[in-house]
Formats: C-alpha cells, structure tokens, sequence
C-alpha cells in the first residue's frame, strides 16, 4: 500500500499550479483550505472511510459559487461583487464526498467562446503543444489545463455549446457533457438558462462517470449498488452507432479527419457496428441560428442592468460582440426559436431510434495556435467553426462524451451522443468504445 497521504499529494498539486507550464490556468487559489481538507480527508482514511472519491483533487471553473468569495466568470466586472452565500450545489456535493477543491480555474469571460482567450486573466497554454502557444479551447480553459498537466485528475467545468467537450478536443483528454437537466445548476453564472450544462474533464471515461455519480441530482451506480439506467458493461458487438455525414463534416481539416478516420476503423475492428446517417434537420441549423440565439438573447437578459450602467468598456470586446444582438432580437422570433428546436429534437429522435449513439468529429480542426486568433475577423470565424460540431448536442438537448482519437501529435477528439436522459447507456458505450481505442 502507497504510504503517500492525501496532503502529500495537495502539496504536489500546489507546485504544479506554481509553474510555468500553468500560467494562468488558475483564478482563484484556495492553498490553505486545500491543505486542511487533505489532512481531514487523510484522518478519514485513517478512520476507514469507504468513500470512493475521499481525497480526489479537483478544480472549480470561475462561474460556480465558492462560499465566500466573489464568483467573477473570468471577468473583473465582477471582481467586487458581493460574496457568495453558500457553494453551488455542485461544489457541495464535492465537498461531501471528500474531494479536495484547489481553487477556481480560468475560463473564457462569462463562458462566451469555445476558445478560451480571456484578456483581463491571460490565457493558459495547451499542454499538448510544448514549443507553441495554442489555446487549450474554451470556455473551459483552465479546467483542461488542469487535468492535462497532472494537477488534478478531474475538473469541474460547464458546458453551453461546448465548452467542456472543445477543451477537452484539444487537449488530448475526456470531456462529458450530461444531459442539462441532471445536475443542478443552482449557484452557477449563467449564460444560456436554456443550454447550459454542467459536465467534467477527466482522463478517463471511468473518472468521468464516478464524478457524474456524485454531481446529479438523482443517485447513481454506487458501489454495490449494481448498474443503474442501462449502465452496464457493454460488449462491442452489441453496440449499434450513427455515424452522421452531414453538416458535421464540413470544413474538416485534415489532421482531423485522418485521426478520426483511424479512430472509426478501430471500433469497428473492435466489434461495434458503425452505420452511415444523414440528419438532415441539423442543415436547417445555421438559418435558425440566425433568426434567434438562445445565448444571446438569454445573456443579454442577465447583462442588461450593467451594460445599462455603463459596464460595457470593461467587457471583452469580443464577449461583448456575441452579447448585444441579444438586444435585438423580437419576441416572436425567440419564441419561433423554442418551437423550432422542440420540431427537431422530436424529428432527430425518431430518425435514430434504435442506434446507441451518434458519432463525429469534436472538432473540426485542431488547436490554433494563438497568433492565428489575432484579429477580431479570425477569432470570431475560428469560434464558430469549434462551436459548430458541439452545439449540435446542447441544441438537441443530448449528452455527449469527446474521447482521444489515437494519434501521435495534435489532439484529435471524436464525440459519441445520445438523447436526452441516456448519460449511463452513453457512458456504458463510451468505456467499451474508449477501450477499444487505447489499442
């Protein structure tokens, strides 16, 4: 049995997040609270403790509520705001199930982008990338530097159009994002009410799925306690995928669609049975965006009373851009919005019934290095191309889970999804998949 204790490795964590490699991953340091839960999560132990997650390291995303402290969203807007009264849920059920909570990480301001630039915190460097200075993907930036770089083996992050699973991509790691309405977003900042989600990054499916176990709202699988909602070991030959060949595949880049390529002949050398589908109702998406945008009109929403009292100088300017046409939009065509994206999560869950889950790239391309982002007219066509293939899910109201293709160099990630509600049949499906991948 390893004789390292539970502050040992508090300790070591605290050096990772002092070095180089981790500027500007972090927002909020909580050193000296961190040492005092590992020593009570070691006295714990000591005492026996079953708790399987007693003692795991993790990091918060800047949106969720620390007691006590402001919660900013990567803003400095924010910096003054009165403190938190309580945690979020979320970061409660961490702390009750003995987790050591490091601090709050980095993210793009008020969640707004998958890319992770923030101007007032700095940006961290992707770990995958040791000679070059490419985003690590957003909103969830320091989330997945987090985890990238050893620090924690999970991290706490939300998710809106893919904000867990982008970082996730282009960091060579795992990024589920759970259906929107299993875990509670109580205490969370929010962008879109109507999208937002929370989700995790791990390095492994199983750490994803031990996580989700504690963070929603209704219990899980625990230990002893058996598969719960269709999560059982699933073998491949079992398993039936949708592999969408459409709007997904746009604009593919080719180190992308190599890796992932690669990646869809090893499951089905592996055994899982992979079915071409078109889904047509996903080329109706970009004309719907353009009538109403649920982040837009639902961050305006919440924006308003400070762009009202003159707050917008000290926003990104960027933000600020995908903010105001909130402003604008009318009612009818918000509510034209809501109707339109009901038709379609009935239409596409008819037109996959039977199929385990979908398949596609993440991403379409991988990292950019940060001097490509330069100009405002780069940032905001790159955004929307990373957005593209995540928003998919949010829009739908699904989960999904990004893995690692297996491929040297860039990080490549593919994404399998699932309907509303499915989080333990996907789970199921991704650990087979993710094994079959690790070769």
């Amino acid at each position: 049995m390893s004789s390292r204790t539970i502050r040992d490795s508090v300790e070591r964590a605290l050096d990772g997040i002092r070095s180089d490699g981790a500027k500007d991953m972090m927002i909020l340091r909580l050193d000296e609270a961190a040492r005092h839960a590992g020593d009570a999560a070691d006295a714990l132990r000591r005492s026996g403790s079953a708790s399987p997650l007693l003692g795991t390291l993790v990091t918060i995303k800047d949106n969720f509520d620390l007691a006590d402290h402001a919660t900013t969203a990567g803003s400095t807007l924010l910096a003054d705001a009165p403190p938190a009264q309580s945690d979020a849920v979320a970061v409660e059920r961490l702390r009750r199930a003995g987790c050591v909570i490091l601090g709050r990480t980095n993210m793009t301001e008020f969640a707004f982008s998958g890319l992770g630039l923030n101007p007032h915190y700095g940006t961290p460097a992707n770990p995958a990338f040791v000679n070059e200075y490419r985003t690590p993907g957003g909103s969830s930036s320091g989330a997945a530097v987090s985890v990238a770089l050893g620090i924690v083996p999970v991290a706490l992050g939300t998710d809106t159009g893919g904000s867990i699973r982008i970082p996730a991509a282009f960091c060579g790691l795992v990024g589920f994002k759970p259906s929107a309405s299993a875990i509670s977003r109580e205490g969370v900042l929010p962008l879109s009410t109507t999208l937002d989600t929370i989700g995790v990054i791990a390095r492994s499916v199983a750490d994803c799925a031990g996580m989700f176990d504690v963070l929603r709202d209704v219990s899980g699988p625990g230990p002893g306690q058996g598969p719960r909602r269709g999560r059982a070991s699933l073998p491949a030959r079992r398993i039936r995928i949708g592999l969408v060949e459409n709007y997904v595949t746009n604009d593919v880049s080719p180190e992308v669609g190599q890796g992932f390529d690669k990646a869809v002949a090893a499951l089905v050398r592996g055994g899982i049975s992979i079915e071409p589908i078109r889904l047509p109702e996903l080329d109706e998406l970009p004309a719907t965006s353009r009538l109403a945008n649920f982040s837009a009109v639902e961050s305006y929403g919440w924006h308003e009373p400070y762009l009202a009292a003159g707050a917008a100088p000290r926003y990104d300017p960027r933000v600020l851009a995908r903010i105001m046409p909130g402003a604008d939009t009318p009612a009818p065509a918000y509510a034209t919005l809501i109707a339109r994206r009901q038709a379609m999560i009935r239409s596409v869950a008819a037109r996959i019934a039977g199929l385990d889950a979908l398949l596609w790239p993440t991403v379409p391309i991988v990292a950019p290095t940060m001097a490509s982002l330069a100009s405002d007219e780069a940032y905001h066509a790159t955004n929307l191309l990373v957005l593209r293939n995540p928003a998919v899910v949010n829009f739908l109201d699904g989960c999904a889970i990004s893995l690692p293709c297996p491929v040297e160099g860039a990080p490549v990630g593919l994404s399998l999804a699932a309907l509303n509600g499915q989080d333990d049949h996907l789970l199921s499906v991704a650990a087979c998949a993710a094994e079959i991948l690790k070769g």
